[in-house]
Protein backbone atom coordinates (compact mmCIF):
# COMPACT_ATOMS: atom_id res chain seq x y z
CA UNK A 1 0.00 0.00 0.00
CA UNK A 2 2.75 2.46 0.96
CA UNK A 3 4.67 1.59 -2.18
CA UNK A 4 1.58 2.31 -4.30
CA UNK A 5 1.04 5.68 -2.61
CA UNK A 6 4.69 6.53 -3.18
CA UNK A 7 4.43 5.66 -6.85
CA UNK A 8 1.31 7.80 -7.24
CA UNK A 9 3.04 10.75 -5.59
CA UNK A 10 6.13 10.36 -7.78
CA UNK A 11 4.08 10.22 -10.97
CA UNK A 12 1.92 13.06 -9.69
CA UNK A 13 5.00 15.25 -9.20
CA UNK A 14 6.19 14.35 -12.68
CA UNK A 15 2.76 15.30 -14.02
CA UNK A 16 2.84 18.69 -12.32
CA UNK A 17 6.31 19.35 -13.71
CA UNK A 18 5.04 18.40 -17.14
CA UNK A 19 2.16 20.86 -16.85
CA UNK A 20 4.57 23.63 -15.85
CA UNK A 21 6.71 22.86 -18.88
CA UNK A 22 3.66 22.91 -21.16
CA UNK A 23 2.65 26.32 -19.81
CA UNK A 24 6.06 27.68 -20.78
CA UNK A 25 8.38 30.01 -18.93
CA UNK A 26 5.92 32.41 -17.33
CA UNK A 27 6.28 34.43 -14.17
CA UNK A 28 3.53 34.12 -11.59
CA UNK A 29 2.12 37.49 -12.65
CA UNK A 30 1.70 36.15 -16.20
CA UNK A 31 -0.26 33.04 -15.24
CA UNK A 32 -3.82 33.45 -16.50
CA UNK A 33 -6.91 32.09 -14.70
CA UNK A 34 -7.12 29.41 -17.39
CA UNK A 35 -3.55 28.32 -16.67
CA UNK A 36 -4.44 28.07 -13.00
CA UNK A 37 -7.35 25.75 -13.84
CA UNK A 38 -4.89 23.35 -15.47
CA UNK A 39 -2.95 22.85 -12.28
CA UNK A 40 -5.96 22.90 -9.94
CA UNK A 41 -7.73 20.13 -11.88
CA UNK A 42 -4.57 18.03 -11.99
CA UNK A 43 -4.12 18.59 -8.26
CA UNK A 44 -7.69 17.41 -7.71
CA UNK A 45 -7.05 14.27 -9.76
CA UNK A 46 -3.97 13.44 -7.70
CA UNK A 47 -5.70 14.20 -4.39
CA UNK A 48 -8.58 11.86 -5.15
CA UNK A 49 -6.41 9.05 -6.47
CA UNK A 50 -3.49 8.98 -4.03
CA UNK A 51 -5.26 7.28 -1.12
CA UNK A 52 -7.96 5.45 -3.10
CA UNK A 53 -7.08 1.75 -3.29
CA UNK A 54 -9.41 1.31 -6.27
CA UNK A 55 -7.29 3.69 -8.33
CA UNK A 56 -4.13 2.01 -9.57
CA UNK A 57 -0.90 3.62 -10.73
CA UNK A 58 -1.90 2.89 -14.32
CA UNK A 59 -5.08 4.92 -13.83
CA UNK A 60 -3.04 7.83 -12.53
CA UNK A 61 -0.63 7.63 -15.46
CA UNK A 62 -3.51 7.55 -17.92
CA UNK A 63 -5.21 10.56 -16.28
CA UNK A 64 -1.96 12.58 -16.24
CA UNK A 65 -1.14 11.68 -19.84
CA UNK A 66 -4.65 12.53 -21.07
CA UNK A 67 -4.72 15.81 -19.14
CA UNK A 68 -1.25 16.79 -20.45
CA UNK A 69 -2.34 15.98 -24.00
CA UNK A 70 -5.46 18.12 -23.62
CA UNK A 71 -3.42 21.03 -22.26
CA UNK A 72 -0.92 20.77 -25.09
CA UNK A 73 -3.71 20.65 -27.67
CA UNK A 74 -5.50 23.69 -26.25
CA UNK A 75 -2.28 25.69 -25.98
CA UNK A 76 -1.43 24.94 -29.62
CA UNK A 77 -4.90 25.99 -30.76
CA UNK A 78 -4.94 29.29 -28.85
CA UNK A 79 -1.46 30.15 -30.16
CA UNK A 80 -2.61 29.79 -33.76
CA UNK A 81 -6.13 31.24 -33.53
CA UNK A 82 -6.52 34.74 -32.11
CA UNK A 83 -10.33 34.48 -31.75
CA UNK A 84 -10.06 31.24 -29.79
CA UNK A 85 -7.27 32.74 -27.69
CA UNK A 86 -9.46 35.69 -26.70
CA UNK A 87 -12.41 33.42 -25.94
CA UNK A 88 -10.37 31.01 -23.82
CA UNK A 89 -7.96 33.37 -22.07
CA UNK A 90 -9.84 36.63 -22.38
CA UNK A 91 -8.45 40.04 -23.28
CA UNK A 92 -7.40 43.14 -21.35
CA UNK A 93 -10.17 45.38 -20.00
CA UNK A 94 -9.86 49.15 -20.20
CA UNK A 95 -11.07 50.49 -16.84
CA UNK A 96 -9.98 54.09 -17.37
CA UNK A 97 -9.13 55.75 -20.68
CA UNK A 98 -7.94 59.35 -20.92
CA UNK A 99 -9.06 59.85 -17.33
CA UNK A 100 -12.63 58.63 -18.01
CA UNK A 101 -14.09 55.72 -16.05
CA UNK A 102 -15.43 52.72 -17.96
CA UNK A 103 -18.28 51.67 -15.68
CA UNK A 104 -19.31 48.81 -17.98
CA UNK A 105 -15.92 47.10 -17.61
CA UNK A 106 -15.75 47.82 -13.88
CA UNK A 107 -19.14 46.17 -13.45
CA UNK A 108 -18.24 43.27 -15.77
CA UNK A 109 -15.11 42.53 -13.71
CA UNK A 110 -16.92 43.06 -10.38
CA UNK A 111 -14.60 45.87 -9.30
CA UNK A 112 -15.99 48.39 -6.83
CA UNK A 113 -14.69 51.94 -6.60
CA UNK A 114 -12.87 51.40 -3.33
CA UNK A 115 -11.24 48.26 -4.74
CA UNK A 116 -10.11 50.25 -7.76
CA UNK A 117 -8.72 52.96 -5.51
CA UNK A 118 -6.85 50.38 -3.44
CA UNK A 119 -5.29 48.89 -6.57
CA UNK A 120 -4.29 52.35 -7.80
CA UNK A 121 -2.64 53.14 -4.47
CA UNK A 122 -0.58 49.96 -4.77
CA UNK A 123 0.65 51.33 -8.10
CA UNK A 124 1.60 54.66 -6.50
CA UNK A 125 -1.49 56.51 -7.77
CA UNK A 126 -3.23 58.05 -4.76
CA UNK A 127 -6.06 59.80 -6.57
CA UNK A 128 -8.42 58.72 -9.32
CA UNK A 129 -7.94 62.18 -10.79
CA UNK A 130 -4.30 61.32 -11.48
CA UNK A 131 -5.12 58.08 -13.35
CA UNK A 132 -4.87 58.60 -17.11
CA UNK A 133 -5.07 55.01 -18.36
CA UNK A 134 -5.84 51.88 -16.32
CA UNK A 135 -5.95 48.42 -17.91
CA UNK A 136 -6.87 45.14 -16.22
CA UNK A 137 -4.64 42.51 -17.82
CA UNK A 138 -5.59 38.90 -18.55
CA UNK A 139 -3.63 37.60 -15.57
CA UNK A 140 -5.40 39.98 -13.19
CA UNK A 141 -2.67 42.55 -12.61
CA UNK A 142 -3.37 46.24 -13.21
CA UNK A 143 -1.39 48.46 -15.59
CA UNK A 144 -1.57 52.13 -14.61
CA UNK A 145 -0.38 55.21 -16.47
CA UNK A 146 -0.47 58.30 -14.26
CA UNK A 147 -0.98 61.85 -15.45
CA UNK A 148 1.77 63.06 -13.15
CA UNK A 149 4.48 61.35 -11.13
CA UNK A 150 4.63 64.28 -8.71
CA UNK A 151 1.07 64.06 -7.39
CA UNK A 152 1.17 62.38 -3.96
CA UNK A 153 -2.04 63.86 -2.51
CA UNK A 154 -3.96 61.14 -0.65
CA UNK A 155 -7.69 61.39 -1.38
CA UNK A 156 -10.77 59.95 0.30
CA UNK A 157 -13.90 58.61 -1.39
CA UNK A 158 -16.97 60.63 -0.34
CA UNK A 159 -19.58 59.63 -2.94
CA UNK A 160 -19.75 56.31 -4.77
CA UNK A 161 -22.39 55.97 -7.53
CA UNK A 162 -24.62 58.64 -6.03
CA UNK A 163 -24.32 57.32 -2.48
CA UNK A 164 -22.72 59.36 0.29
CA UNK A 165 -20.07 57.39 2.18
CA UNK A 166 -21.12 58.35 5.70
CA UNK A 167 -18.57 56.13 7.42
CA UNK A 168 -15.77 57.88 5.52
CA UNK A 169 -17.16 61.27 6.50
CA UNK A 170 -17.30 60.27 10.17
CA UNK A 171 -13.81 58.77 10.22
CA UNK A 172 -12.41 62.01 8.77
CA UNK A 173 -14.47 64.24 11.10
CA UNK A 174 -16.59 65.63 8.27
CA UNK A 175 -20.38 65.74 7.91
CA UNK A 176 -23.06 65.68 5.21
CA UNK A 177 -23.85 69.40 5.52
CA UNK A 178 -20.20 70.26 4.85
CA UNK A 179 -20.18 67.96 1.83
CA UNK A 180 -23.40 69.27 0.30
CA UNK A 181 -22.39 72.90 0.80
CA UNK A 182 -19.03 72.45 -0.90
CA UNK A 183 -20.56 70.46 -3.77
CA UNK A 184 -23.02 73.32 -4.35
CA UNK A 185 -20.06 75.65 -4.56
CA UNK A 186 -18.64 73.29 -7.18
CA UNK A 187 -21.90 73.56 -9.14
CA UNK A 188 -23.45 70.22 -8.13
CA UNK A 189 -26.93 70.52 -6.64
CA UNK A 190 -28.01 66.87 -6.78
CA UNK A 191 -25.99 64.11 -5.11
CA UNK A 192 -27.68 61.36 -7.14
CA UNK A 193 -26.24 62.76 -10.39
CA UNK A 194 -22.69 62.26 -9.14
CA UNK A 195 -20.97 59.01 -9.97
CA UNK A 196 -17.81 59.61 -7.98
CA UNK A 197 -16.51 62.26 -5.61
CA UNK A 198 -13.15 62.26 -3.91
CA UNK A 199 -11.53 64.94 -1.76
CA UNK A 200 -8.08 65.74 -0.48
CA UNK A 201 -6.84 68.56 1.69
CA UNK A 202 -4.18 69.44 -0.88
CA UNK A 203 -6.32 69.49 -4.03
CA UNK A 204 -9.92 69.75 -2.86
CA UNK A 205 -12.75 68.00 -4.75
CA UNK A 206 -12.59 65.80 -7.83
CA UNK A 207 -16.04 64.89 -9.17
CA UNK A 208 -17.29 62.63 -11.95
CA UNK A 209 -20.91 62.93 -13.03
CA UNK A 210 -22.92 60.10 -14.52
CA UNK A 211 -23.47 62.19 -17.64
CA UNK A 212 -19.73 62.49 -18.24
CA UNK A 213 -19.26 58.79 -18.88
CA UNK A 214 -22.22 58.27 -21.22
CA UNK A 215 -21.51 57.38 -24.85
CA UNK A 216 -17.79 56.95 -24.18
CA UNK A 217 -15.91 54.50 -26.42
CA UNK A 218 -13.17 52.25 -25.04
CA UNK A 219 -10.78 50.03 -26.94
CA UNK A 220 -7.14 48.98 -26.98
CA UNK A 221 -5.39 49.76 -30.24
CA UNK A 222 -3.06 47.21 -31.74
Amino acid sequence: MFFTIALKLVFGLMGLLLVVRLLGKKSMSEITPFDLVYTLVLGGILEESTYDDNVHVGHVLFAIALWALMIFGIERIVQKNEKVNRWVKGEPSVLIKDGVLNMAELSKNHIEMEQLRAILRQQGCFSLENAKHVVLENAGQMSVLKKSEDDKALSILLIDEGQIQYSVLRSNRLDEAWLREHLKQEGHETIEDLLYVEWSEEKGFYTVTKEEILNTSYRIDG
